[in-house]
């Protein structure tokens, strides 16, 4: 079955580093900047996906405080946000490793802080979240200083974290995970020098889904190669291209990772293959346009046609998440250094 891009009619939100999490057919976006290093403000922009719609909600309680690089996931009809950075120095905001919960029906914010007593993950901005039917995953990114390579779990039930392994290869920012049939999953992100590729990890917890009350911290991760492990460095000549020997998507980071619509594998889409010149988000980069569909049952990846429709242009540093209608993207930063403002659902075609 093909894929195609259907473009949401929504009037336009031009935002990068900033989070979407869908509920109930409605997209409630969060955060992000328009001017580098800005934040905007701390309310939810709602978008119904079906009609276009588009309301905003202030929230009540305990509102965070604007961000970038934060993340967002859905569990159980609830948005919890983690991390980001923010505040006159726009450095990772240090909350005692306290999760944000979103409740839509009441439009109330309430601040999950764990035992001070218990360890929890380093304040960071541009990691990666997923969630399982009972557990908030947190990996990798920026801290104050330098990049991450840890993995951390979030029990909600027992309001605790627990760390479990450390993943392989170079610490980075701009991965991307994704929770798919009891594994967790990672694919690219940035090491400081150039986006990583050539494989795909994942860290089996050894736990069937929706039995999930207690992580396995033993697990270890494990990589499925493909390719070159660099991507192209700021100084390096030229422009992107796919490799025609090598089967597989190129190195990236900033792109979106989730369960193909059609069943039974996983997508990544888009992100930035070259970083800027500066090697950060004041300035922009070379960025993927392309879809791949990973098979975890036989480890093997294939490019995913696109149809001949109209699509999202290349980009990186925008949001995505899974939805009944299909995966759900927005806004971003394109190769002239613009903030988009167009939402798509890639779905069945």
């Amino acid at each position: 079955m093909p894929l195609k891009w259907s473009k949401i009619l929504a009037p336009e939100l031009p935002r990068s580093s900033h989070s979407i999490s869908v509920i109930d057919g409605k997209a409630y976006i969060f955060g992000g900047e328009v001017e580098p290093r800005k934040p905007v403000d701390n309310a939810l922009n709602v978008i119904d996906l079906a009609t276009g719609e588009h309301t905003v909600i202030q929230g009540k309680g305990d509102v965070p405080e604007p961000r970038v690089g934060h993340t967002a996931v859905v569990l159980g009809g609830k948005i919890y946000v983690f991390g980001g950075r923010g505040g006159v120095a726009m450095t990772p905001l240090e909350e005692s490793s306290c999760l944000h919960r979103f409740d839509p029906s009441d439009s109330t914010w309430t601040r999950l802080q764990p035992s001070f007593n218990a360890p929890g993950p380093v304040a960071r901005s541009y990691h990666c979240s997923a969630a399982s039917t009972s557990h908030i995953f947190v990996h990798a990114g920026c801290p104050a200083s330098g990049r991450l390579n840890d993995t951390w779990a979030y029990d909600i039930s027992s309001n605790t974290w627990t760390k479990l392994a450390d993943a392989p290869g170079d610490p980075r920012g701009g991965a991307s995970i994704v929770w798919f049939e009891g594994k967790l999953w990672r694919f690219g992100g940035f090491n400081g020098k150039t986006e990583v590729g050539g494989g795909i990890d994942y860290l089996d917890l050894g736990l069937p889904e929706g039995n999930e009350h207690s992580q396995d911290t033993q697990s270890q991760w494990r990589t499925v190669s493909f390719g070159e492990v660099s991507g192209l460095g700021r100084d390096a000549a030229g422009s992107l291209m796919q490799s025609e020997t090598i089967l597989g998507p190129g190195a990236r980071s900033v792109c979106g990772i989730h369960p193909d619509p059609r069943g039974g594998a996983l997508l990544t889409f888009f992100g930035e293959g070259k970083p800027s010149p500066t090697g950060g988000h004041d300035a922009a980069g070379n960025f993927w346009g392309d879809v791949w569909a990973f098979n975890p049952a036989a480890s093997r990846w294939e490019e995913v046609e696109q149809g001949d429709g109209e699509r999202p242009v290349e980009r990186g540093w925008f949001a995505s998440a899974q939805a009944a209608e299909g995966v759900v993207l927005w806004g971003g930063l394109n190769a002239k250094n613009e903030r988009m403002g167009d939402g798509w659902v890639l779905c069945v075609g």
